[in-house]
């Protein structure tokens, strides 16, 4: 898994992650960080597996490092993975200037920041994101 345009939908069974996604309110032309930062609307914590995504709530890009931010993943209620959210990625806005050129109203999520191997048919998936928000979903 990797950054990718938001495929909104139920989640599959099998390896799932938690991460952001960042909600574009310009275009983006360039290829780095301040690229993406300045055409940022919003951010939300967001669940992903397989090529599908559950988006939480929007908020305001929040006035901190967003490579400091905690990531918890729970499956089933209990905690599996967490990380910061730069640990993996380097900087979350790196992986997604990595796929401009995007557009406004684009959804773009930064790929898996706390993973869980595998996940099946019932199970329930929580990704918490400091600053950022919660997020959950049953997986189909």
């Amino acid at each position: 898994m990797t950054a990718a345009k938001a495929s909104i939908g139920p989640l599959p069974a099998g390896p799932a992650a938690a991460s952001i996604a960042f909600v574009l309110g310009a275009d983006v032309e360039g290829a780095t960080i301040w690229d993406v930062l300045a055409a940022t609307r919003a951010v939300c914590p967001a669940l992903v597996a397989g090529d599908r995504h559950v988006i939480g709530s929007p908020v305001p890009l929040p006035a901190a490092d967003l490579r400091l931010l905690g990531v918890v993943l729970e499956h089933n209620g209990e905690v599996v993975a967490t990380a910061a959210a730069g640990g993996k990625l380097g900087h979350p806005a790196a992986v997604i200037a990595e796929l401009a050129p995007l557009k406004a109203g684009d959804v773009v999520v930064a790929g898996p920041l706390a993973s869980v191997a595998e996940v099946k048919a019932g199970d329930v998936l929580v990704a918490s994101v400091a600053r950022v928000g919660t997020v959950e979903a049953a997986v189909s």
